[in-house]
C-alpha cells in the first residue's frame, strides 16, 4: 500500500483520510467522515472522531462517546436533513451513526474498512416501514491497502485504551495481524515522529500495510 492509492480515489476520500489522521494524531480513535454532494462531488461538511478531546467548539461534539466522526459531520450541517448527500467514513458506521444517517435521509454510505463490531447492523432497519424506506445504499469496504490503514488507526486506540474489553477481544480475534501491528506501533520511533509532525501520506507509506 502506498499513498498513491489515496490519490486514485475520488476527492471526498482524501479529506476523509486526512480527518482520520488528524483524529489519530490528537489522541482519538482515528476516524474521519465527510458529507458530499454526489452531483458535483463537492464536500458539504467534514468531521472527525473527538471522543477524547476536552476542548469545546461550537457545533462540534467532543469529550464523550457521542463524538464520532459521522456525528460531527452531521452536527456541521446548515440544514435540517442530509437528503441526497453521500456519507464517507474511514470505518463502517456504528449503530448511533447509522441511525442518524437514516433520520437525516443520507442517500448513500461509503466506508473504507468494515467494523466487525457493527457489521450486519443494517438488518435492524429492515423490520420497520420507516427505517426500511429511509435506509441508504451502502458501499464498502475498499478493496485496497487503505482499508487496512483505516481499520488500524481506531484499533490502536482500542487496544491501548480499552484492554480486555469486548471490542479489544473481537479485534484481536478477527484481525490478529493488524492487532500485532497495532501493538508494535508503540515501539516504532519513526512512526511516532510521523504522528507528531507528518502527513497521512507519510503514515501510509511508512506502514506499508
Amino acid at each position: 500500500m502506498t499513498a498513491r492509492e489515496l490519490d486514485e480515489l475520488n476527492a471526498p476520500w482524501r479529506l476523509v483520510f486526512e480527518e482520520a489522521w488528524e483524529s489519530f494524531r490528537s489522541g482519538n480513535f482515528g476516524i474521519g467522515a465527510v458529507l458530499a454532494d454526489p452531483v458535483d462531488g463537492s464536500v458539504v461538511t467534514v468531521g472527525r472522531n473527538r471522543v477524547a478531546e476536552r476542548h469545546r467548539r461550537p457545533r462540534t461534539l467532543s469529550g464523550n462517546m457521542t463524538a464520532h466522526a459521522e456525528m460531527n459531520a452531521f452536527a456541521s450541517l446548515d440544514r435540517f436533513s442530509a437528503d441526497g448527500l453521500h456519507l464517507y467514513s474511514t470505518l463502517e458506521p456504528c449503530l448511533m451513526c447509522s441511525a442518524t444517517a437514516l433520520q437525516l435521509r443520507v442517500a448513500h454510505v461509503h466506508f473504507a474498512a468494515a467494523d466487525e463490531f457493527f457489521s450486519g447492523v443494517e438488518v435492524i432497519w429492515s423490520g420497520h416501514a420507516l427505517t426500511a424506506e429511509r435506509q441508504p445504499a451502502t458501499s464498502g469496504p475498499l478493496h485496497c491497502g487503505l482499508a487496512r490503514f483505516a481499520r488500524l488507526l481506531p484499533m490502536v486506540f482500542t487496544l491501548r485504551n480499552l484492554p480486555g474489553r469486548s471490542a479489544d477481544q473481537l479485534a484481536r480475534r478477527v484481525h490478529p495481524d493488524l492487532a500485532a501491528r497495532a501493538d508494535a506501533i508503540a515501539g516504532d520511533a519513526v512512526f511516532e515522529q510521523i504522528v507528531r509532525a507528518g502527513t497521512v501520506d507519510e503514515a501510509i507509506d511508512h506502514l506499508q500495510l
